[in-house]
């Protein structure tokens, strides 16, 4: 019996009685693959919508459950991903990731004729399912029948119910049991080197075939080198998903009669995915990580260490079938230090996307049900980009927003195919060079440098994804093929794409319109002065991968909502003077500028400061009462949440133009604005109820048991703390803690003469402790004063044992 047939009745009474459900059920537990399909044979749901985070899994999973019923994909299971939808009349279990569960609420926000849907997986927490979460959960507003299932092995639970106040229902045990097998490392940053000993090994001590975890294709590529060796009845595949169809299915299938398989694969097979015959794996505990840079608008991939949770699910796989074993790269100890679940990608990427979703809903981000609302400054990002790319005007959706939405691709490229069409009649050709240039983008596929060259290479020798790609797009828009592409106005294209890339020439760099820097290649593009970049990254996401020249006129002539005319006010901290200028720029780039006529008014100073202050940052300001309040509002945000959700530090940076800029008007030299006290501008962030929780979970001061208020020193990557004289706290019996016991306070216990006895965050132990020693010492210095036995007993007090 699988775990959840166990737990199936408690399920169908909470879902009964309840609009939502958690379901938190052990890797092969059935979650996927049991119960949907048990649902609508039991009359419970008529229609159901599964979401799947990751296409490998969906289609897989699809058609596991239509072969269940011995049906054909797409009649009663069907499956919906871009570019691939099987479904008919008759589909009562519809598998979707994703983005098609948010176009298909967008489409239709009651959900007209699904009554339950499921969130599988969720501990992945990727963007577009926290997006469809908080759509599902305002249609559940317009209909009081429609349920929605969220489940996963991994589920932060207790987290989850707090949010949204809704039962879990939980499937004990595993399906079979796993042996843990550590391999410690002795220099962590060779742990590449290891993985190949590492599954070499796991073959020989175990029997059946193995999947290997490991971060990327260029992981997994080096680790297939080096298992070329092995005996001839093992195969070895590789499994990831740009990989073609055929070979995933090769990868997934069972190892031919008298053979083993390796499969060496990235956390695509982390999920509901069953590969056939695996009873080892051997886990690198590494993963690919998207992370977006705010100040490049790029997203890096980065390889970072996997969580507890994605441990537990990669072990999992070894024990779908039958007794397993997992071979872990590195200490058991290392494991358990780490963070519980992965950071949300809502926190860590673009969100433009869910920006636009949320307009197209009719509903601020503010009004969403959002598990961790991204910051202010991923906000006024996601803002300027959407602006860029003609999505808004304003505040406001733009005319063709919705056209362009409707394209279901990224942002990006559905502006430059909408773009394209309308250039097509002027420039003939012109689309077809938007699709070749879309096509290899999304074919992800290494290319030269050199755009023109990488497109004309594609022409002659096309790669196999690549061909796909174009295939797709040329049969939506109805172009035919064609043999040769105007490669004049590739600049135009990348531009449409990409109007935050595009760079000038600055020192041994380059300068990009969104005000980010860039490495100047050593290869390519000696000799020109502006770039239109559609590739960047690697590490700080300052290096150039693919782009193309370009001339500032020709894109002033055919895009000028990308070109402004600024009256520029700034300050030169060198020069201690105000330069005021008429600046025409692209963007953050200044193309030309000149004095400005006009006298510098007060609004412009302000300006100026602004611009000072978003250059150096925090540590422009002196004053420390300010200081300490700044950084009591950036630890509320980490502590306590909501309502100081949006007060880090970055996040209260790029909204000083609305905060801090009434009280700047007065300011009129540098050394006035470093002494500036902006408290009131902070504490005008928050309402009244939220000042006053402010002060009683973080507060500025400490009443001590002698009866005495002391300061409470703050500080961001450590504990707070406060300096007392050591009389002052007897009586008190364990060091005190701030905002619901989340933030120590480092006691920095004083002699009568005001210097430093101890540092402790453990009062209890050292008046058990160490204490003996300090009294010892301390009575032959200040006779005068009191040293109890029992300090945790006794009186505190501000006075000479005379006076007492």
């Amino acid at each position: 019996m699988l775990p959840i047939q166990q737990s199936y009745p408690q399920l169908i009474e909470q879902l009964s009685n309840h609009p939502l459900c958690l379901l938190q059920a052990p890797p092969g537990a059935g979650k996927s693959t049991w119960l949907p399909l048990q649902l609508l044979r039991d009359g419970h749901f008529q229609r159901i919508i599964m979401l799947e985070p990751r296409r490998l899994a969906a289609r897989n999973i699809a058609q596991f459950l239509a072969s269940q019923k011995n049906e054909r994909l797409g009649q009663s299971v069907g499956l919906r991903l871009r570019q691939e939808t099987k479904v008919s009349a008759e589909t009562r279990l519809e598998i979707v990731t994703e983005g098609v569960l948010t176009r298909m609420l967008q489409s239709d926000p009651e959900l007209s004729d699904v009554d339950l849907v499921i969130f599988d997986e969720f501990h992945e927490r990727s963007l577009a399912a926290d997006t469809a979460l908080a759509f599902a959960l305002e249609s559940q507003l317009l209909r009081d029948d429609l349920k929605i299932l969220i489940m996963s092995a991994t589920l932060d639970g207790e987290r989850y119910q707090q949010f949204i106040d809704c039962p879990m229902v939980t499937a004990e045990g595993r399906s079979y049991p796993i042996e843990e097998v550590y391999e410690p490392l002795a220099q962590s940053e060779r742990w590449l080197e290891a993985m190949a000993p590492l599954v070499k090994r796991a073959l020989s001590e175990q029997e059946g075939s193995v999947l290997v975890f490991l971060p990327g294709q260029r992981e997994i590529n080096r680790v297939g080198e080096q298992l070329t060796d092995l005996a001839a009845n093992i195969e070895v595949h590789k499994l990831y998903g740009e990989l073609d169809k055929q070979a995933q299915q090769e990868a997934i299938a069972p190892a031919p009669k008298g053979k083993r398989k390796v499969v060496l694969t990235t956390n695509v097979a982390e999920t509901s995915l069953t590969i056939d015959g695996i009873r080892v794996v051997v886990d690198s505990g590494k993963r690919r990580a998207a992370e977006f840079n705010l100040k490049t608008g790029v997203t890096e991939l980065k390889t970072v260490n996997i969580s507890r949770s994605s441990a537990t699910q990669r072990a999992g796989r070894a024990g779908r079938l039958q007794p397993g074993v997992v071979y872990r790269l590195g200490a058991k100890e290392q494991l358990e230090r780490r963070a519980s679940h992965d950071a949300p990608e809502m926190l860590t990427s673009d969100i433009s996307p869910l920006l636009l979703e949320a307009k197209l809903w009719g509903a601020s981000l503010d009004e969403l049900q959002l598990l961790d609302p991204p910051t202010q400054a991923q906000q006024q990002q996601a803002q300027v980009l959407l602006q860029m790319l003609e999505v808004l005007e304003g505040d406001k959706l733009s005319p063709q927003a919705k056209a362009m939405h409707a394209m279901g691709t990224e942002l990006r490229f559905a502006h430059l195919l909408y773009k394209a069409e309308k250039f097509e009649r002027q420039w003939p050709g012109f689309l077809q060079l938007a699709v070749h240039f879309v096509a290899l983008m999304e074919a992800r596929i290494s290319t030269a440098s050199e755009l023109s060259t990488a497109l004309n290479a594609q022409l002659h020798r096309p790669h196999p994804a690549f061909r796909r790609q174009l295939r797709y797009w040329q049969q939506r828009l109805k172009l035919a093929q064609c043999q040769s592409l105007p490669m004049s106005l590739l600049p135009l294209v990348v531009a449409l794409a990409y109007p935050d890339r595009l760079a000038k020439r600055r020192g041994q760099g380059m300068l990009m319109s969104n005000g980010a820097g860039v490495q100047a290649s050593a290869e390519h593009w000696l000799d020109e002065d502006y770039l239109a970049i559609a590739e960047v990254g690697g590490q700080g996401g300052q290096r150039i991968f693919s782009a193309t020249a370009f001339c500032p006129q020709q894109l002033q002539e055919h895009l000028p909502h990308l070109f402004s005319e600024q009256e520029v006010c700034e300050f030169n901290d060198k020069t201690a003077q105000f330069t005021n200028e008429t600046r025409f720029k692209l963007g953050a780039i200044t193309l030309r500028s000149q004095p400005s006529s006009q006298a510098i008014s007060s609004q412009m100073k302000c300006q100026a400061w602004l611009g000072l202050l978003q250059k150096q940052g925090w540590a422009l300001f002196k004053h420390p009462q300010s200081q300490q309040l700044r950084t009591r509002l950036v630890l509320a945000g980490q502590l306590l949440g909501a309502p100081f959700t949006y007060s880090d530090e970055q996040s209260l940076l790029a909204a000083a133009p609305q905060w801090l800029a009434p009280y700047l008007s007065e300011v009129q030299s540098l050394a006035q604005l470093q002494q500036l006290d902006y408290r009131p501008a902070l504490l005008s962030l928050l309402d009244y109820s939220a000042q006053q929780q402010l002060d009683q979970q973080l507060p500025s001061k400490l009443v001590v048991p002698s009866g005495s208020t002391h300061s409470i020193q703050y500080q961001l990557d450590g504990p707070a703390k406060l300096s007392v004289r050591m009389q002052e706290v007897y009586g008190l019996t364990e060091s005190p803690k701030l905002a619901q016991g989340k933030l120590p306070i480092l006691m920095e216990l004083l002699s009568p003469a005001q210097r430093p006895l101890q540092l402790t965050q453990d009062l209890a132990q050292f008046w058990q402790g160490s204490y003996r020693e300090v009294q010892k010492e301390m009575k032959g210095r200040y006779p005068k004063h009191f040293w109890p036995d029992d300090p945790a007993n006794a009186q505190a007090t501000t006075r000479v044992k005379s006076r007492m």
